[in-house]
């Protein structure tokens, strides 16, 4: 299964901040990330098609984990191993009926947590820290409301929001992985940035 691999560092590609999607894919690609999660909600669809089978193919070249947030359509069509959904997207048992791949579903707290496990094959869980990427991402949860998601279901758990390299520690001794957004997409240097994130993590926990 797929979902065993959802794990370490997990990729959000942004183009918030001067790099191309495709661009910060490559580097953290090279940098030795192996999930790599496409997230575009202002391009037109074509454009996202287009560049969601361009990190396709990195993620070949890599054999790296795709995954394209909340847009089961251009997954489907780009070839990608998952999709991630959150709570104003399709329920995930529905796409389990059409979709032969990974999914993924936002979660706040442990009860969504054990609901969501019914159909995911991992959950997404945060913010865990105050962030500014996503605005409407909800009430931090922090490190204990983490360990609640994590002691509550057996599928794995990828917490999210405000992760970089100065709490990424704390973080991944709790989840099976992080996801990180600005932490690279915003960095001078994503492939440097995503070195040092996987050289933390690979400091405790050995994947």
């Amino acid at each position: 299964m797929f979902f065993v691999k959802i794990r370490g560092l997990y990729v959000i590609t942004s183009a918030d901040f001067g790099w191309r999607h495709e661009d910060i894919a490559e580097m953290a690609l090279k940098a030795g990330a192996r999930i790599i999660q496409l997230r575009e909600k202002k391009m037109p669809a074509r454009k996202i098609y287009e560049v969601a089978r361009k990190i396709r193919k990195l993620c070949d070249e890599y054999d790296a984990i795709f995954i394209v947030n909340d847009r089961l359509d251009i997954a489907m069509l780009s070839d990608a191993d998952g999709v991630h959904v959150g709570k104003e997207d399709p329920p995930a048992d529905k796409i389990k009926e059409i979709f032969d791949g990974i999914v993924g579903v936002s979660v706040d707290n442990a009860e969504e947590a054990k609901e969501a496990e019914k159909y995911a094959d991992y959950v997404g869980v945060g913010p865990v820290f105050e962030t500014t990427t996503k605005p409407d991402s909800g009430e931090v949860i922090g490190l204990e409301g983490l360990k609640e998601v994590k002691e509550a279901i057996k599928i794995p758990v990828v917490a999210i929001g405000g992760i970089n390299k100065d709490n990424v520690r704390e973080v991944i001794k709790i989840a099976d992985a992080v996801a990180v957004v600005s932490a690279i997409a915003s960095s001078k240097d994503p492939y440097k940035a995503t070195k040092e994130l996987l050289e933390i993590i690979a400091s405790e926990k050995r994947f």
